[in-house]
């Protein structure tokens, strides 16, 4: 993995994802390179709540940039050690989980895709739409590291 500086670290908060935010903490740490952790707030899932009007959409939406900025605080409390010596960036985008992340791969000029196998999402939604990852996978340019749940690694 010659060439590896610059990690994009899609995370949603879940075991799977902070499970990718370790195995690229330790590539990070490898290769001297830093790691941007990209938090989606998913406006697929703010439209389902259209009916609401445009005034609750908008108080979703912040309420999700708190629980993003909450969720990066606790991280940080979580990994303080091991991140000791990496260069770590948070980032909050907003739009469809998959677009945003390759469309980031691109702006951030980074490296290498660092994802959870599963996240947040259902599975009846991974079944009749699919996973993030998989959709990171079909079009990514860059090579995409696929990390699977914790108890599959240790088991």
């Amino acid at each position: 993995m010659k060439g590896i500086k610059r990690l994009l670290v899609p995370i949603d908060f879940y075991e799977c994802s902070e499970a990718a935010f370790n195995m690229a903490l330790d590539i990070a740490k490898d290769k001297k390179g830093e790691i941007i952790l990209l938090y989606v707030i998913d406006t697929e899932l703010i439209d389902k709540l259209s009916s609401l009007g445009a005034s609750k959409r908008s108080e979703i939406k912040h309420g999700m940039e708190m629980k993003a900025s909450e969720g990066f605080e606790r991280l940080h409390k979580k990994m303080r050690r091991r991140m000791k010596g990496v260069k770590v960036k948070e980032l909050i985008d907003v739009g469809i989980p998959f677009v945003q992340i390759l469309k980031n791969v691109k702006e951030l000029s980074a490296d290498l895709i660092v994802i959870g196998s599963f996240g947040s999402s259902s599975p009846m939604s991974r079944l009749f739409f699919g996973s993030t990852a998989e959709k990171v996978l079909r079009g990514a340019r860059v090579p995409v590291l696929c990390v699977p749940p914790p108890e599959a690694i240790e088991g």
